[in-house]
């Protein structure tokens, strides 16, 4: 074929090239997507960092801020300052003295506190590490402004605090800052007013020089603020000249509610993030420039062995017919017609080889093989292997009563490839159709002649099981015994046709052995003398009896050991002995041609069906016997029924058929005879016998439960539908109008 310029979109080159150049894609379509997301990653990870560094930082205040408290809650139970703030006047120097001792000594070993002041509201004076004065005097050192006047710093101090974070102007080398203090009454008694203040002034330098050490801080802002966002501390700056595109990052602690903000503007990380996307921008060009060369350097060399597949294909072809699109298509098309070919030839040869085995095996199973040709030559001609000269023969009946007519006719097919799947690793078995049966035949490896029926007993078992659950049909396989040389498959398969006649005998669904079922000579069991017994049964009403006869003979004629022959004539005989104990002048009220009894029983297969239809004929005898003999002893019978309902109409059980039984007779036939006799259904009478009865009670003030119980109703509500039936209206309103 010529793939020229012209055609060279067609080629699998450009759609190499394609394909090729899509994979590249792929990665650059990554690194667009890396570098459109470089600022948001850089972002996040700076975001992290800064959160990780405000964590730390809430961690340490967090930690010192406790310790700050527990300070305050010892120094609220300290004996020197329970004595200070209790003392009247300043009497006791030496108190004084041992509180402020205590002060410094608290003061020295936390260097996060910068003092530690001691109000005493009765002494109206403050005591720290270094002075003790007058309120006025310690106001005026150390938080005299213009913005807190002294009575707002006296009602601070003397009002109750539990214990909170206030900022506080406090004079700090010559000048006042506003510091975070701590704030704590201290109570003396409970429920007293408070004896004291104790206030703390944090070091707001040492927190300022902690926030000035975390990295980027010098480009950005730290806060401090508590729980009412008021800022406490602050790395410097202000907070409102802050460039309104910043990353804020918030931590808040569950210990004091203080918030930790950090504030940086965008171009911090910015300018980390352009570097990397500097490094994503030339490696997206390297790709294009490197992924261009190996594309082009594989494309070339892979189409090298396509193009002398073409090459090769195309001798002898057309040229230029345009049928194919690229090379693998023309390939393909070349490729699978020589397949096609070939599996064509494979399968004329199957077929005809499966014809012609089939043919040979049905031949050789009736016994009409070449004798001219060896049977073995004859066996490997149409590739048969034995294992060795044992053989046996299976033949199969198939019936189904729910599949459809398309799985009944790919029966034999069904049954045969499963069977070999199931003993085919155990025994060789070849498949034939005879005359429409199914028919296989096995053959024994000598090492298995022990227990093959065994193998071929749990293959048939494994196979019905599923064949029936799946394709709901059911098979009886009747089998031979072994038989030796090709000469004795005949032999076998006239012993698998004798043991496939016993399936009436066995029933279907089982699996039938010669061996097991060979008849033996018998005698006609049913003599001239068991008939005579027979129809005295029946003359004289002994019909349960004569019923127990019939199945005693069916039981007998159909014993493993008995002649099936034989076994059909005895039913014969048994159904027209039993014909023979009507009389001529009934015979002609049956009608035999709707019946045809004897047909019938003739059709029968299965032992099952022979007792059924035997059966069906005794019950049919004995209706037109009783009728007969009805007729003739039951004149009076009406009569004996009224006095029996009469007398037992409160019996819950009184029925038809309880009467029938009372009487020995069908229930059908009682009710027949009495409606000859009175006129009157037995079922109404029974009814109205009982409605007669309840009315009495009714009006001898009975319930209506009680009255229906007492008649022989089952239920109060079986009693109302039957009084409502015979008088028109419920027991309730008849009971009322009486």
């Amino acid at each position: 074929m010529n793939w020229g310029r012209g055609n060279f979109t067609r080629s699998v080159a450009f759609r190499w090239i394609v394909s090729y150049a899509v994979i590249l894609f792929i990665p650059v379509i990554v690194s667009v997507i890396i570098y459109s997301q470089t600022r948001e990653i850089v972002k996040y990870e700076i975001e992290r960092a800064s959160r990780a560094m405000l964590q730390q930082v809430r961690y340490i205040v967090d930690g010192e801020l406790h310790q700050t408290e527990s300070l305050a809650a010892q120094l609220s139970i300290h004996p020197d300052v329970r004595k200070f703030l209790s003392s009247p006047s300043e009497e006791s120097a030496y108190h004084i003295y041992r509180t402020k001792q205590e002060l410094n000594k608290q003061l020295a070993t936390n260097d996060f506190i910068k003092e530690i002041y001691l109000h005493s509201n009765s002494l109206h004076s403050v005591l720290s590490g270094e002075t003790y004065v007058q309120d006025r005097m310690f106001y005026d050192m150390k938080h005299h402004t213009d913005t807190f006047a002294y009575e707002d710093w006296v009602k601070l101090v003397t009002e109750s605090q539990p214990g909170r974070y206030i900022l506080l102007p406090v004079e700090n080398q010559g000048r006042i800052e506003m510091t975070p203090s701590y704030i704590r009454s201290l109570p003396m008694q409970a429920g007293a007013d408070p004896a004291g203040t104790l206030l703390i002034p944090l070091n707001a330098e040492k927190i300022k020089t902690m926030l000035e050490n975390i990295d980027w801080v010098e480009q950005g802002q730290v806060f401090i603020m508590d729980a009412n966002d008021q800022i406490l501390f602050q790395n410097g700056g202000d907070a409102e000249n802050m460039p309104t595109d910043s990353m804020i990052t918030i931590e808040s602690s569950d210990t004091t509610g203080w918030k930790y903000v950090s504030v940086f503007p965008t171009d911090v990380f910015w300018e980390r993030a352009r570097a990397i996307q500097t490094m994503n921008l030339f490696g997206l060009l390297l790709c294009f420039a490197i992924g261009g060369a190996v594309i082009y350097y594989f494309s070339r060399k892979n189409y090298d062995p396509v193009k002398q597949l073409v090459s090769v294909f195309s001798r002898g072809q057309s040229q230029g017919t345009g049928a194919d699109t690229d090379e693998y298509s023309f390939i393909r098309r070349s490729v699978l017609e020589t397949i096609r070919e070939r599996d064509d030839m494979n399968n004329k040869q199957v077929q005809q080889l499966r014809v012609l085995r089939n043919y040979y095996l049905a031949r050789l199973l009736k016994g009409q093989a070449d004798r001219n040709v060896p049977l073995a030559e004859l066996s490997k001609a149409h590739h048969l292997s034995w294992a060795s000269d044992r053989f046996a023969v299976l033949l199969f009946y198939i019936d189904s009563e729910e599949s459809d007519d398309r799985i009944l006719d790919m029966s034999p097919f069904i049954v045969s490839n499963i069977l070999a799947d199931s003993v085919g690793d155990r025994l060789t078995i070849h498949f034939a159709d005879v005359d429409g049966t199914l028919a296989a035949v096995v053959n024994i490896a000598p090492d298995r002649e022990e227990q093959w029926k065994d193998d071929m007993e749990d293959a048939l078992a494994q196979a019905y099981e599923f064949i029936e659950a799946r394709y709901k049909l059911r098979f009886t396989a009747a089998g031979s015994e072994l038989q030796t040389g090709l000469d004795g498959v005949h032999q076998a398969f006239l012993q698998a046709l004798e043991a496939q006649e016993y399936r009436m005998v066995l029933g279907e669904g089982m699996l039938i052995w010669y061996g097991d079922v060979k008849p033996t000579e018998s005698s006609y069991f049913f003599t001239v003398n068991d008939q005579m017994i027979l129809i005295n049964l029946m003359k004289a009403d002994e019909f349960e009896k004569a019923k127990l006869m019939i199945g005693n003979v069916v039981d007998q004629a159909f014993k493993r050991q008995s002649s099936l022959e034989i076994a059909k004539c005895v039913l014969l005989d048994v159904a027209t002995t039993l014909i023979k104990t009507i009389p001529d002048q009934e015979q002609a009220s049956i009608a035999w041609d709707d019946r045809r009894p004897l047909k019938r029983l003739l059709s029968c297969s299965t032992k099952a069906e022979f007792r059924q239809e035997l059966l069906d004929v005794w019950e049919l005898v004995s209706e037109v016997l009783r009728s007969k003999q009805g007729a003739q002893t039951n004149a009076g019978l009406g009569e004996k029924v009224i006095q029996f309902v009469q007398e037992h109409y409160g019996d819950k059980n009184l029925s038809v058929a309880m009467i029938g039984d009372r009487f020995r007779l069908s229930p059908q036939y009682v009710s027949r005879l009495f409606r000859e006799q009175t006129g009157q259904g037995l079922h109404d009478f029974i009814s109205q016998t009982r409605v007669e009865a309840a009315k009495t009670l009714l009006q001898d003030g009975a319930s209506i439960d009680e009255t229906a119980a007492g008649v022989g109703f089952a239920s109060g509500h079986a009693f109302i539908r039957v009084f409502k039936k015979y008088e028109g209206i419920t027991p309730g309103k008849y009971k009322t109008i009486q």
